[in-house]
Order: structure tokens, then C-alpha cells, then sequence
């Protein structure tokens, strides 16, 4: 088959992984529920400039993503699945761009086996099902490192790069229009490891990287003269000081410890993490024409994990970067067993059963004891009121949610344990399973827990923002299901329970509004006779606050407290 007919095949197999099924869980609390709102702002306000939430500033991340959401949004309507699908199609571009990447090595196999890797390792088939920005975002980032590389190559090859400097330009500024200037970090610090291990330094030190700048500026400046020259300086001042508090870890609930990035993508990137563990360290393979490439994978792998391993603050998403290698050499892996030049090493048979073990025990778990209609003894005295609230309200879990543990145990752990007899067992269909394993979790098993852990809190917005002039706000903790699941209008930010001082201005003409977030200060605003607070139920309430406030659902996990 030639290079169209094998993209042909991986663009319908990426399709009917990544496109089915994206409406079938409602959006997460806090990532998706808050990138879906900001989307549904802007289509409402048509103001397209900057994200806000709460038709106030959100200066936390820049519009790419949010861009691309209101784009579905205007052409398919308000449902689940439009949030999700620019992820959707990411993945589909990131299946062809690997076995692209692969075909320009000489390496034709080695493109269909890291496609097969990325589309079918657990967390990545997830996460491009899932409507957050870092598949997007990481895709660009790893386009332009991909044109790097080719600027590295050009003098070999007799090319000439300027239009590969234009391109990193072009995909970088994209990355930092779609999640700030930590894109610029992470391919700067990629960039000086390689040109410093290479001693290539006039790929920097040359008069064509202006060519880059002006691919980045062209992108991100089209962006940023639009809001200066509508709003002013503003919002910049904000952004910026946000990403810092980011970096110094102001933000505790983020709080991990230095390993937290090495667990997350040992077991969540399963099989890949434990398949590409050895060439993370190794520097010179049988295949050395791909010495360069893997090189340029392993910089990769390190200075993000490195960097986000530094920084205090830390979540899932923030190492899903380090996907692209790890994908990349659990397909290189699989390439080199299937031209019988490979074998397992003893650490990736220990890692994928120890890995394979973690999740195995979590899927069976999470419905044992998350999925039953009581509260087991043994874990009563450990659980507060709120999670007791939540296992005591939600539905039992059907039986369809150990589909996943069962696929696990039909169609990984063979292939595990014929891994132990036999040396040479072929890593694509343990990909084959896993991915069987994935689409099942995506399916079965994150709808029974997302109904756990958000169905009350959605009931609850909806039953009370459904209230004739109801003026409803959460306290003691943030949420964005309130927002988007209350459908609020500008309109309904607005009235006497504001204070003279604030006024927001959504004309795209107006200053840049001051994020002032006063809805969640009701309770020292003006009276507004149908003011309604949502707490936890453990929430402490005092005198002051049971003054102001009467308590007239006390049901479940969350209780709601009326104005006086």
C-alpha cells in the first residue's frame, strides 16, 4: 500500500476510536465543565477577545481552545460531544502525524506501530475522548519540536530550513494561543539541550530564527493587538501574574509531591510507559540511521517530567506531553519485535505486571465499593459527612461497570503472562486488548463515577436555578456545574446585590472588566430575598452565617441555605 492508502486506514480506525461516543459522559467538574462555559459565554456575549466565566475575565488560559469549542458550539448546538470534539479530531491528526513522522524515517512500520501506541495506550485514548486543552496544546508543542528536528537535519539532508523555522514559528504560537507562554518554555529548554548536546548552535545563533519569531508573532500578535487595542493592558498584568502563582505553587489544592508526575504516567500511560522504559536511558540502539530522532524523544521526555516535577504545582494533564515518547518508543519497541531485532527486557515484563496489576485493582474497586447502594462498614468511620452524602444518594452501579476489569483479565493478563514463556510475544496485541480495555472504561466505567460524584451537585443547580428569580451561588467550595448547568445570562449578574463600585462592562469596546467574582459574596451584599447559597454538608456554619442564612435541604451531600 502507498503512504495515502495507509493514512486512509489510520484516519478511519482513529475515527471510530476516538469520534463515537463523546456525548455519552456528561463534562467533568472542574476542567471540562469550565473550558464548556467559557464556550457557551462567548457564542452568548459574541464577544470572542478574551475567555470569561461567569461573564467575568477568566485570564487563566488565552482562546485557542475555547475558539475551536464555539465553533462546534454555533455549528451543532448546545450538546456534550461539541466540547469534546477538537480533542477528538486532535487525536485523529496525532495517529497520521506518527505514522507520518514514521515514513519520513525509512521506518514504515515503526509509523503504523507508534499510531497503534498512541491511539490504544490508556490514559491518551481517554484524554482525546475528554474535553480539556492539553491534547490540543500538545500536539502544536510537539509540531513545532518535529520542525526543529527537521532544521537539525537540513545541512544532511541539502535543504534548505527556512520554510521548517517558519512552521516552529507558526505551531508554537498556536501552543501558546491555545495554554500561555509555558509552550515557549518547554520548546526553549528542548532546544538549547539538543543544540548544546549537539554543538549545533548556528541553528539559534543565525539570522533565520527571526523567521520563527515572526511565524510566533504573526500568531499570537494577531491575537493580542486585537485586546490591546480594545481593552488595554490589562489583562495581560493578570494573565501573567496567574501563570506565576502557577509556577510558585500558590495554588494548594495542586500540591503534589515531586514523584506524583513518574506514578501518574507509569500506570496511566499504560502499556507504553513500561514498553518504553529502557530506551529512556539507553543511547545507542541497532537502528542507529534513528540515533538523532531518539535523541531529540528522550530531551523531550526528560525536560518535561523534569520541569513539572520541579514545579509545586502539579495535576494529570500537566506530563501528558511526555505521551509523544513514550508512545513513540513502545512503538519503536513493537517495530523491533516484529522484524525480530528485539526482545522483552526483564524490566518491562516486571513494570507492564505491576502496572497492569494497579489498574486491574482499580477497576475492580471503584464499583466493590464505590458502586453498591450502602456504605460498607469497614469504610464508615473513614468517610465524612460529604462522602457519606454521596454514597448514600447516588444509584447503585450496574454490572456493566466491571466490563472493564473483566477485559483486563480476558485480554492483558494472557498476554502477560505468555510474556514470562515466551520472549518474543508480540507487544501490538497487548495494544489491541488495551485499547479494547480503554474504549470500555471510557464507555462503562467513568459514566457510573461521574453520576457518583456530580449528580447530586448537577440536580441540585438545576432544581434551584430553575426557581423563579432565584439568585443561586456555591460557598465553601467552587464548582463550575453552577454556571453551566444553570444557564445563566448576562443578565443574571447584574442587580441591586452588587455593589455601586462594580460594574461590568461587556461591550468589546469598554475597558477590560476587574474579575471581581461577587456572586459568591451575596451573603454580604444587599438582601435579595431569593438569595440561595450551595454548601457541602460539611460545611461549618456559624452564628453570623445562621443568622443571615436558614438552612431548607439538608438531603445528601449538598445542602441548600435560603436567604432570611
Amino acid at each position: 500500500m502507498n503512504k495515502a492508502q495507509v493514512h486512509l486506514i489510520i484516519t478511519t480506525l482513529a475515527i471510530l476510536i476516538f469520534l463515537p461516543g463523546l456525548g455519552i459522559t456528561p463534562l467533568f467538574d472542574w476542567d471540562e465543565l469550565n473550558f464548556a462555559e467559557a464556550a457557551r459565554e462567548m457564542k452568548l456575549t459574541g464577544n470572542p477577545y478574551y475567555v470569561q466565566v461567569g461573564f467575568e475575565p477568566f485570564w487563566e488560559k488565552p482562546p485557542l481552545f475555547i475558539w475551536l469549542q464555539t465553533f462546534f458550539l454555533s455549528l451543532f448546538g448546545d450538546h456534550t460531544f461539541v466540547y469534546r470534539l477538537p480533542n477528538a479530531l486532535a487525536g485523529i491528526v496525532t495517529a497520521n502525524l506518527a505514522y507520518h513522522i514514521g515514513y519520513y524515517l525509512g521506518r514504515r512500520a515503526l509509523g503504523v506501530f507508534w499510531s497503534l501506541a498512541i491511539a490504544l495506550t490508556f490514559a491518551p485514548l481517554l484524554y482525546f475522548k475528554l474535553g480539556i486543552i492539553d491534547p490540543v496544546f500538545n500536539l502544536f508543542i510537539f509540531l513545532a519540536v518535529w520542525h526543529w528536528y527537521r532544521i537539525t537535519r537540513s545541512e544532511s539532508e541539502e535543504t534548505r530550513p527556512h520554510w521548517h523555522y517558519f512552521l516552529v514559528g507558526i505551531f508554537i504560537g498556536l501552543a501558546v494561543l491555545t495554554k500561555g507562554q509555558v509552550a515557549l518554555l518547554l520548546l526553549g529548554l528542548l532546544v538549547l539541550v539538543i543544540t548544546a548536546y549537539r554543538g549545533r548552535w548556528q541553528d539559534i545563533f543565525s539570522t533565520r530564527i527571526l523567521i520563527a519569531l515572526l511565524g510566533c508573532v504573526l500568531i499570537v500578535g494577531s491575537w493580542i493587538l486585537q485586546v490591546y487595542n480594545h481593552l488595554g493592558p490589562q489583562f495581560f498584568d493578570s494573565f501573567i501574574a496567574y501563570q506565576l502563582e502557577l509556577v510558585k505553587g500558590q495554588i494548594p489544592w495542586h500540591n503534589q509531591p515531586w514523584f506524583y508526575h513518574v506514578i501518574v504516567l507509569l500506570f496511566l500511560c499504560f502499556p507504553s510507559a513500561a514498553l518504553a522504559l529502557p530506551y529512556l536511558f539507553q543511547r545507542g540502539e541497532e537502528d542507529f540511521g534513528l540515533e538523532s530522532w531518539h535523541a531529540v524523544m528522550r530531551t523531550l521526555f526528560w525536560v518535561v517530567l523534569i520541569v513539572f516535577s520541579l514545579v509545586t504545582t502539579k495535576i494529570i494533564h500537566y506530563s501528558s506531553l511526555c505521551w509523544f515518547p513514550l508512545t513513540y518508543f513502545a512503538g519503536y519497541h513493537t517495530y523491533l519485535i516484529h522484524t525480530n531485532r528485539g526482545h522483552h527486557h526483564w524490566i518491562q515484563k516486571l513494570t507492564l505486571f505491576i502496572t497492569a496489576l494497579g489498574l486491574l485493582a482499580a477497576m475492580i474497586l471503584l464499583p466493590l465499593v464505590f458502586g453498591r447502594s450502602d456504605i460498607p462498614q469497614w469504610a464508615s468511620p473513614y468517610l465524612d459527612a460529604f462522602a457519606k452524602g454521596l454514597l448514600s444518594n447516588h444509584t447503585p452501579w450496574s454490572f456493566t461497570a466491571l466490563i472493564p476489569a473483566m477485559l483486563m483479565l480476558l485480554l492483558v493478563f494472557p498476554w502477560l503472562i505468555k510474556n514470562f514463556l515466551q520472549t518474543q510475544w508480540h507487544p501490538g496485541k497487548l495494544f489491541m486488548g488495551m485499547g479494547a480495555v480503554s474504549l470500555a472504561t471510557y464507555f462503562f466505567l467513568l459514566p457510573a463515577a461521574e453520576s457518583l460524584l456530580q449528580s447530586e451537585l448537577t440536580a441540585t443547580v438545576k432544581h434551584e436555578t430553575a426557581q423563579q428569580d432565584a439568585f443561586v451561588e456555591t460557598h465553601g467550595f467552587r464548582s463550575y456545574a453552577l454556571y453551566f448547568h444553570g444557564k445563566f445570562a448576562a443578565a443574571d449578574m447584574e442587580g441591586p446585590w452588587l455593589t455601586d463600585t462594580f460594574v461590568l462592562h461587556r461591550s468589546v469596546n469598554s475597558p477590560y472588566p476587574k474579575q471581581e467574582a461577587k456572586r459568591v459574596w451575596i451573603k454580604d451584599a444587599n438582601h435579595h430575598e431569593n438569595a440561595r447559597l450551595i454548601t457541602k454538608s460539611t460545611f461549618f456554619a456559624d452564628r453570623y452565617f445562621r443568622y443571615q442564612f436558614n438552612l431548607i435541604d439538608s438531603q445528601g451531600a449538598y445542602f441548600v441555605w435560603q436567604r432570611r
